[in-house]
């Protein structure tokens, strides 16, 4: 018997998640979504939405009911780990996803709440923090750590040795060249080529990347 899913947001990156759980035989179903800018009883992809993000631990009292994170976008990636941190929930609550297109080495290491999409690839050695999103046709090469909450848009490729930071965002189709450090917050920029280290909470982008905005 499936398990209750509750998506946290309703935007693009919820729409992904509907297809990933969709695409191979899971203990999941999704329920539904939690969100704050939408009234409960609106109808997302044919889902309602059940109420605000500030109510998970009222569906946590089904100890059936499991949690993923879909806010995470160039605007809102700083603050994902405290949207979780602000449901109350038990990091055991949060379902680790992968899409039966991904490819994931079986000598890496992925975090609760971690959710993989379509086409990506994920290599050997590599460790994934918690509530980190690699999105479709994400490349991760060996030895990699990636930490709690960053988010990896479609289509970017990190080499091997690459730490990627707390809450970070790596840009659709940007490279970043092997044993780089990407700060905790920052942001590298669409198709973005990193080269050398980005300080934490800094912005990026270009070819080569330039800083357009330092860390607060």
């Amino acid at each position: 018997m499936q398990r209750p899913l509750i998506i946290l947001g309703t935007g693009g990156n919820a729409l992904d998640l509907l297809d990933l759980v969709e695409s191979r035989p899971t203990p999941w179903r999704v329920a539904g979504f939690l969100d704050d800018a939408r009234p409960e009883g609106d109808v997302v992809a044919g889902l309602p939405v059940l109420g605000r993000l500030a109510e998970a631990r009222r569906f946590a009292e089904d100890p059936e009911a499991g949690f993923v994170n879909a806010i995470g976008s160039e605007a809102s990636h700083r603050e994902r780990l405290r949207i979780v941190a602000g449901t109350g929930l038990d990091p055991t609550r949060f379902a680790t996803l992968v899409h039966a297109a991904a490819s994931v080495s079986s000598r890496a290491v992925l975090g609760p709440g971690t959710c993989i999409h379509a086409g990506a690839s994920v290599a050997g050695q590599v460790v994934v923090g918690a509530h980190v999103a690699i999105g479709p046709g994400a490349i991760v090469g060996h030895d990699t750590v990636i930490e709690d909450g960053a988010v990896l848009a479609p289509g970017c490729l990190v080499s091997g040795f690459v730490r990627l930071g707390r809450s970070c965002y790596v840009g659709a189709g940007s490279a970043l060249r092997q044993r780089v450090v990407i700060g905790e917050r920052a942001l590298v920029g669409l198709g973005a080529v990193v080269l050398r280290d980005v300080p934490p909470g800094a912005t990026v982008v270009g070819n080569p990347a330039r800083t357009l905005r330092t860390g607060a």
